[in-house]
């Protein structure tokens, strides 16, 4: 999860905390490894960047 968020900057970090409804400092204490998600937090998290991913895949122009 770190990862994926360090190298895509272009994803609204206090946004997307706002989506998943938690607060966006413990958001960025978890990226940042300052603090470590439980295995629950952590499946909502990657559910929402999977679901945000599948919003783009859909995407048509």
């Amino acid at each position: 999860m770190q990862t994926f968020f360090l190298t895509h900057k272009e994803i609204n970090i206090a946004e997307f905390a706002k989506i998943i409804g938690i607060n966006s400092t413990l958001l960025h204490n978890y990226i940042r490894g300052w603090k470590k998600p439980s295995k629950e937090r952590e499946s909502q998290i990657l559910d929402a960047i999977h679901n945000l991913g599948g919003m783009y895949a859909k995407a048509a122009f």
